[in-house]
């Protein structure tokens, strides 16, 4: 669930900290308040985008912060499976947006946006007024049933996605066999010539450095040789033995030189190591024309091969592998091409085998899920509803299977069934889709549910109804919830309400977020209920009726 929302600098919200609550957490407040802001700078955190418009003061940083409480080990193990530290089972989303840069992280580890999606969809699940929309794409209607079924159909989608991308790379091989005799021919030659010439090189990997280090060395042997032998004339023109001689006949006069002298036997002796190392070091340089000229040819020699294969030589031992391997098959042409239509039809075998238990799977599930949703819509005030999946085949299959799934309703009696987008107003589409959201909730793993004003197109006896699912969904779900409608906010377990006020010079408008008592809910709910500002005896009373009601369902 979320612990905390903090926001800085975002559209008319200055700063705010708002501590939300288990269960049913409904958002209030006049239009134009900023509740919509609210699920904005949520929507932020969670990976979105933010125009410039968006922020008071361009000049200071954005800065939205999600802390999350999670208690699903399940999804737990999954957001640890991206990397994520977590400790006590607290993640922490961060996202501060300046003019010129962005960061964004979870629980102190930088993430990108898309990462940062990836852990929040296992969080939070998001239902804005135009969501319902979906239902009037046909396309995303199997997504409905597949959500509702869970695990197996993905653990079958995954399947169907293997064997469908080897499907694809076996046609692309069979491919490879669409060639005549005079270009089978042709290409056999090149094969020849390139396997020839690439084993010839016998490349290995690292020769090329080893080579010119040694090129190096052989070809600047000379200048080195000068240079040492130069050294070595300097150091035995020292009169070293000379000067130790001296000393010698000094420090019997006063003892206080042997200390000079023993430097002076200490260089005698270093002297005579480097001499004798440097004419070790000058025996190692071999001036050797016909050994450089060995070097070279052989460094060129590399170097053309590696100009064909991107200057590496793993691609070329893999395109010598790989051009084997091909002249094999054109070799055995008509074998192999055999064995490649064959793998086709094994490989696609193997698909339509998948695809044919995914679509046993779903219209096996979907009965249940046509008598869990007629149930739902019946409880949000749809008397005579019929609800139907329909199934058809798609000419091909695709990651999704090869199901062409159809979501179908009547929704008065005698009324022939058509598809949801044709038939549904959007108060209806409203209320369908918060019936499908109510028996999603038991498959979903996330445990947060945001509806940002599920009531619209909705009142009176409708409103209540849908009230009291918010209020079901909300038992196993922490739910937040933008509503316009007294019915739904009475149904709160925790009531905040939005309201936006000026700074002191009132030159700007600042929106607040504040958690009501009792008697705030009270005069919330009235003011809902009343059609002008004033809180009178028998809006107040009706608004405490309404309460009372609501809390028969907790």
């Amino acid at each position: 669930m979320i612990q905390e929302l903090y926001i800085k600098n975002f559209a008319l919200i200055r700063e705010a900290t708002v501590n939300f609550q288990n269960n049913l957490n409904i958002l209030t407040g006049e239009t134009g308040s900023g509740k919509s802001i609210l699920i904005g700078s949520i929507n932020l955190a969670l990976g979105g985008r933010i125009n410039k418009e968006q922020m008071i003061n361009e000049d200071e940083d954005t800065i939205v912060c999600l802390t999350f409480l999670i208690k699903d080990e399940i999804v737990l193990e999954k957001i640890r499976q991206m990397d994520i530290n977590i400790d006590d089972g607290k993640i922490i989303v961060y996202r501060k947006i300046s003019k010129d840069r962005s960061i964004s992280k979870v629980n102190d580890i930088s993430c990108t946006l898309n990462k940062i999606k990836e852990v929040t969809e296992l969080l939070v699940d998001i239902y804005g007024q135009h969501d319902s929309d979906d239902l009037r794409k046909e396309n995303k209607h199997i997504d409905f049933l597949d959500d509702y079924i869970g695990q197996e159909v993905l653990d079958l989608k995954n399947s169907i996605k293997k064997y469908l991308h080897d499907y694809k790379l076996s046609k692309k091989e069979l491919e490879k066999f669409n060639i005549d005799d005079s270009q089978k021919l042709r290409e056999i030659d090149l094969l020849e010539y390139e396997i020839e010439e690439l084993e010839n090189a016998d490349l290995k990997v690292g020769e090329e450095d080893e080579l010119q280090e040694k090129y190096k060395l052989l070809s600047n042997s000379k200048n080195l040789t000068d240079s040492l032998n130069l050294t070595k004339n300097v150091f035995e023109q020292l009169d070293v033995s000379n000067a130790i001689r001296e000393l010698k006949s000094a420090s019997k006069i006063d003892s206080s030189i042997d200390n000079i002298l023993h430097q002076a036997l200490d260089i005698e002796s270093l002297s005579y190591d480097l001499i004798k190392d440097v004419d070790n070091k000058i025996d190692t340089y071999d001036v050797d024309d016909e050994n450089l000229n060995i070097i070279s040819d052989r460094l060129s020699k590399i170097r053309n091969i590696l100009n064909k294969y991107n200057n590496s030589v793993d691609n070329a031992l893999n395109a010598l592998k790989d051009k084997k391997n091909r002249l094999k098959v054109l070799n055995n042409y008509d074998i192999e091409k055999t064995k490649a239509m064959d793998n086709i039809d094994k490989t696609y075998s193997k698909l339509l085998s998948e695809c044919d238990k995914l679509s046993k799977l779903r219209i096996k599930r979907s009965k249940l899920f046509e008598k869990d949703l007629s149930k739902e819509l019946i409880d949000l005030g749809f008397l005579d509803v019929n609800f139907k999946i329909d199934f058809n085949k798609k000419s091909e299959p695709n990651n999704n299977g090869i199901d062409d799934v159809k979501f179908l309703i009547s929704l008065n009696p005698g009324e022939k069934m058509r598809s949801i987008s044709e038939v549904a107003s959007g108060g209806e589409l409203s209320r369908i889709m918060l019936s499908i959201k109510t028996i999603l909730s038991n498959t979903i793993g996330t445990e947060t549910l945001i509806f940002d004003e599920i009531d619209a197109g909705i009142s009176g006896i409708t409103a209540s109804k849908v009230a009291v699912k918010l209020n079901k969904i909300s038992t196993n779900h922490q739910v937040l919830c933008i509503t316009h409608l007294p019915q739904i906010a009475a149904m709160a377990d925790h009531h905040f309400v939005i309201n936006k006020t000026t700074d002191e010079n009132k030159s700007k408008t600042i929106t607040n977020v504040l958690l009501l008592d009792y008697d705030g809910m009270i005069n919330e709910i009235g003011r809902l209920i009343s059609s002008n500002d004033v809180l009178t005896d028998t809006v107040k009373k009706n608004a405490i009726e309404l309460k009372n009601n609501a809390n028969m369902y907790k």
